[in-house]
């Protein structure tokens, strides 16, 4: 665009209508961040307040998120609530998060705060598999390797995949396992003894995903005796602590009328 009688772009003009595209985003986000907090339907008077701009403004923008499935209303002149396209959104972006570099930061603080090793292990199809490690301060001559299929009934890893994932629950047998897997599962903790490797400990505890189904199980490893696996010892507290920063950064919790942690 060139002005008149002067034949130069007029760059302000582009300048300033881009400019005012731009806020109308950030003002429309406004609208839907206040659709978040509060957690249900609510008025446009409500809305507006929260966003900060007077109800007939409000209302222009909410008509435009309307459009395009961000918002919707119930009814003429009802509540309004996130629509269908927040939610295919959002269920987007949480799919997209990989278990392992969700899980990584809650098995950094675990490590330092404890020194103790950690592992991650995800649903093969048939076993837990081993996809994430970091070794603690202690040497442990037992090496633990990526790709390692652990097995069901005889690792603490194995067991919480048997309380929490229906599919591995089905391969379960023996009067005695069951208890152990309902304990598990009441617990929220599964732990071994010598079980899988002789002298060695473990702790393990649940990852959930955004769903609320098990996403993977995150286990510390250690020699017998210097390992703490009290149920209620500091070395299971923290890592119950691990497991339910790392179910977070998969979204658990998110989903309304979701418990936080398990």
């Amino acid at each position: 665009m060139r002005s008149a009688g002067t034949g130069q772009e007029d760059t302000g003009t582009e300048a300033g209508s881009e400019q005012r595209s731009i806020q109308s985003v950030v003002i429309g986000f406004r609208l839907i961040a206040a659709l978040e907090a509060a957690g249900g339907p609510a008025p446009l008077k409500e809305l507006a307040a929260a966003a900060g701009m007077p109800p007939s403004r409000a209302h222009a923008y909410l008509a435009s998120l309307r459009a395009v499935g961000l918002v919707t209303q119930d009814g003429e002149g009802g509540r309004y609530d996130l629509g269908p396209r927040a939610l295919s959104l959002g269920l987007a972006a949480l799919g997209r998060l990989e278990v392992r570099d969700a899980a990584l930061d809650a098995m950094r603080r675990f490590r330092d705060e404890t020194g103790e090793s950690v592992h991650l292990s995800v649903w093969s199809g048939q076993s837990p598999v081993i996809v994430a490690r970091l070794d603690g301060r202690r040497n442990v001559s037992l090496a633990i390797r990526l790709g390692f299929a652990l097995p069901l009934d005889r690792s603490a890893s194995g067991r919480i995949f048997l309380a929490f994932l229906p599919e591995a629950e089905a391969t379960k047998a023996g009067r005695n396992l069951r208890q152990e897997i309902e304990a598990a599962r009441r617990s929220g903790i599964a732990i071994t003894d010598g079980l899988l490797n002789a002298g060695f400990a473990a702790i393990s505890v649940p990852v959930f995903n955004h769903a609320g189904d098990l996403a993977a199980a995150l286990t510390t490893l250690g020699a017998a005796g210097h390992l703490d696996i009290a149920p209620e010892g500091r070395t299971a507290a923290q890592l119950r602590l691990a497991g339910q920063a790392a179910s977070a950064a998969l979204g658990y919790g998110l989903v309304r009328g979701q418990p936080a942690a398990r």
